[in-house]
């Protein structure tokens, strides 16, 4: 992990709940001091679950004509009832909200604070961080790539069943499909036609783990 991802979710646990303790008080000031002063700061964990649970129906809804204006008190009862798991966890259901206000006001996922390997390979401890820890939903920013003829390839920790999404930032899917892994693994063949930043989103039939990644022109 880099210092500057242990900076985010340690940032991120902060806000959630500040515990002052005399000794360290010094060191979390330092440290909450960006986040606190950014307050339209997300944290991964909710990007992911709002982009494997909520995008789906909410790309096709960026025009802004359904932003939610809304307060966010008489905004959440929509979040759970799409999101059970966000029930009790108030912290959860406001970076929901903000998420969704951003999508739908900039037309454009919640930017994650995350570095793309120039190798375009991501090994099981990076994508533990993209995923949602009961169902094993992924969500992977994978950067720009240029157009042409690319392979994805996958890795499980076991077989199953899987529905996969190669999206680029303005929601054009170039990988829409379902894929049955073999000795674990998935081959995906894509052609990329524009030059976009894209993101790889991962559904499996029963919860898998990823253990690799990679993308690579072919």
């Amino acid at each position: 992990m880099s210092p500057g991802k242990y900076i985010w979710q340690y940032n991120t646990s902060m806000q959630r709940q500040l515990k002052w303790k005399p000794a360290a008080s010094l060191v979390i000031l330092l440290f909450s001091a960006a986040a606190l002063s950014r307050e339209d700061d997300a944290f991964t964990e909710s990007v992911v679950i709002f982009n494997t649970v909520c995008a789906k129906c909410h790309e096709a809804e960026c025009s802004g004509r359904l932003s939610f204006d809304e307060a966010f008190e008489h905004s959440k009862n929509h979040i759970m009832r799409h999101y059970g798991e966000a029930s009790g966890k108030e912290w959860l259901q406001r970076e929901l909200f903000d998420i969704l206000n951003y999508m739908k006001g900039k037309c454009a996922y919640y930017p994650m604070q995350a570095p793309v390997p120039s190798t375009k390979t991501w090994k099981k401890e990076t994508l533990e961080n993209f995923s949602t820890l009961m169902d094993r939903n992924y969500f992977i920013p994978v950067g720009s790539l240029q157009p042409g003829n690319y392979l994805v390839e996958l890795e499980l920790e076991r077989d199953t069943r899987i529905t996969a999404h190669l999206i680029s930032a303005d929601f054009e899917m170039a990988i829409e499909d379902c894929f049955d892994s073999r000795n674990h693994k998935i081959q995906i063949p894509v052609q990329v036609e524009t030059q976009e930043h894209y993101y790889f989103r991962m559904y499996p039939r029963e919860p898998a783990r990823l253990v690799s990644l990679e993308i690579t022109p072919r």
